[in-house]
């Protein structure tokens, strides 16, 4: 991947992610051992749609894009559409938190991004052990996964009404 892997050693970069933030740094100082910060490049794929979902990364410093294969009516190619743009505090790859396990779009880094991956089977073990924590993590990703589902109903709500208003005379 031509990443660059070093450990985690500030818990308060972690905590400021969205993710996080809900716990103390006792509860944090739980999961920062789990915690790699990784450098990687522009133009870097993260990780791709449909494959098992590994890792989730918190957005340390940077910009990660995160892309839909589409495909138009009645075409064979795919193309790949920008859904996001994620930066500092975003959470990428929250797929892996959640039953099937597999990333639901692609991820790239949209220039030189500082991260910190997590391996997934690990975070869902501790949060099994620590239910307290996981509870709070959870709830955060929840809130997460609403945030996104607002935005996309908004943008598809958005598209429509462009589509309508191109019909009328």
């Amino acid at each position: 991947m031509g990443d660059n892997i070093s450990s985690v050693a500030e818990i308060s970069s972690l905590r400021r992610s969205e993710l996080f933030q809900a716990l103390t740094p006792e509860e944090m100082g739980k999961l920062a051992p789990l915690c790699m910060e990784v450098s990687i490049d522009q133009d870097t794929p993260l990780f791709s749609e449909g494959r098992e979902a590994t890792y989730i990364y918190l957005v340390i410093e940077g910009q990660i894009s995160l892309h839909k294969a589409i495909r138009a009516p009645h075409s064979r190619p795919l193309r790949r559409t920008v859904v996001s743009i994620c930066r500092a505090r975003d959470v990428v790859g929250w797929s892996a938190l959640v039953a099937p396990y597999k990333y639901t779009l692609s991820a790239v880094a949209w220039d030189s991004t500082k991260l910190a991956r997590i391996d997934s089977r690990m975070l869902r073990r501790a949060l099994d052990m620590h239910s307290h924590i996981g509870f709070k993590v959870m709830r955060s990703l929840a809130a997460i996964m609403a945030r996104h589902l607002g935005q996309t109903i908004d943008t598809l709500v958005n598209e429509h009404e462009i589509t309508l208003s191109g019909l009328k005379t």
